[in-house]
């Protein structure tokens, strides 16, 4: 066995002989030979440059290499607020050139979503009754010819009862048809400042002010009671993600209009949920689909060390890739430092426990501990993981492929080579 093939499943947290499976069956369906010594030598090279920038080494602690990294980050985020004129998420004010910049970087991204009308048809069928009495309206009519339907949408995930929106509301999308969605323009969206009392709750629940819907291709941002430090870099990698996510999703709904299950497949996608049956055909290859982020629950799920992909950490790879656009935009702000960081890790000897633990080195990971202020023993390392396995997916198939595969596969759970 070779130092790279256990140096990859320390990195990927699954054992050697899984990796060791994995080469044999991969290089036999792609034809190509040393993909796992490429990957580490890449991870290698880039974990030596960040940390001579850091002025530390491979012998560094590896509480001095985290702690290196949160300062590394809360720096960005400082450099990020002040480019965007001070970044305050108590308010709408001075959002709109964070959402112009996302919107460059991705290119104006545009899908399949609801027509307004057939939202607006929704919300006549069932009234929101919690909205209607947070705005002072006691005739659906009324508000929806008032009010914005798209604001109306997004504050259905925080001022609704979650029962009522599962077992009511979006019962109603067994009826849609594919006549019912349109092509358009992704909306990003700041809710106004009456929002912020009730978001409190979805912000407690969620860590996080913001979330998107990927039925009606909106990404919105609730603002909060009270400003938090160091938000600025969290709400442009997200705003970045969250963008790609809705993409996603658009054109895997778009193929699935196509098909007579078409609603079907749509609302368990919306669901968000991952299969437990075992990975089929141990002769072939077999990749479990992973479409939400099992560590986020459970870091030690065995699905974890099996072979998978992951739409989820794909978005966040779309969305390093627009850092990586932004950082050659403007070099001033440093941004180069986290180029094709979605992927790196390393372990180092930590101080405490005197045994090698893992430290991410990826800006999703080390921006949301920083915004957490996670310490050393919560660190966040679950996104470079996932982004990871993708890597080596993709290091064997391409990106193409990986696309194409988790789209027509996403509703089997796996994908078989």
């Amino acid at each position: 066995m070779s130092l790279e093939t256990k140096k990859l499943a320390g990195l990927l947290r699954t054992p050697e002989e899984v990796i060791l499976n994995l080469e044999k069956k991969m290089e036999k369906i792609s034809g190509k030979k040393g993909v796992i010594k490429k990957i580490i030598q890449e991870n290698d090279e880039k974990i030596n440059k960040r940390l001579k920038e850091l002025e530390l080494s491979r012998d560094s602690k590896a509480e001095d290499v985290y702690q290196a990294l949160i300062n590394r980050a809360k720096q960005s985020d400082e450099d990020l607020s002040q480019h965007y004129h001070q970044l305050d998420s108590s308010t709408s004010a001075n959002y709109q050139d964070l959402i112009k910049t996302v919107k460059e970087l991705t290119d104006n991204l545009s899908g399949f979503f609801l027509k307004k009308d057939k939202i607006k048809e929704l919300f006549k069928s069932n009234p929101p009754k919690k909205i209607m009495e947070n705005l002072g309206y006691d005739d659906i009519d009324n508000m929806l010819e008032k009010e914005d339907i798209f604001e109306l949408f997004c504050a259905l995930r925080f001022v609704e009862d979650g029962e009522w929106l599962n077992n009511v509301f979006f019962q109603s999308y067994e009826n849609l048809k594919k006549e019912d969605f349109e092509r358009r323009e992704i909306k990003i969206m700041v809710l106004p400042e009456r929002w912020s009392g009730s978001g409190q709750k979805f912000l407690e629940k969620k860590l996080h002010h913001m979330s998107h819907l990927k039925e009606v291709g909106v990404v919105f941002i609730i603002p909060v009671i009270k400003s938090h430090p160091n938000e600025t870099l969290y709400s442009f990698f997200m705003t970045l993600h969250y963008s790609y996510e809705v993409d996603w999703h658009s054109r895997l709904f778009e193929m699935y209009s196509h098909e007579d299950d078409f609603v079907k497949k749509m609302t368990e996608a919306l669901k968000v949920e991952m299969s437990n049956m075992p990975l089929p055909n141990e002769e072939k290859m077999s990749w479990r689909m992973a479409p939400a982020y099992l560590a986020k629950k459970d870091c030690n799920d065995p699905r974890l060390a099996e072979p998978h992909i992951s739409p989820e950490a794909w978005h966040y790879t779309k969305a390093s890739i627009c850092i990586n656009k932004f950082s050659q935009q403007f070099p001033n702000l440093g941004f180069d430092f986290w180029q094709g960081s979605d992927v790196l890790a390393q372990y180092f000897l930590s101080a405490n426990s005197g045994k090698e633990v893992l430290i991410s080195f990826d800006l999703f990971d080390n921006g949301l501990s920083l915004l957490q202020k996670k310490n050393f023993e919560l660190r966040y390392s679950y996104h470079q993981q996932e982004a990871l396995w993708n890597k080596v997916f993709i290091e064997y198939m391409g990106k193409e492929i990986i696309d194409k595969l988790m789209m027509e596969n996403l509703d089997k759970g796996f994908v078989t080579l």
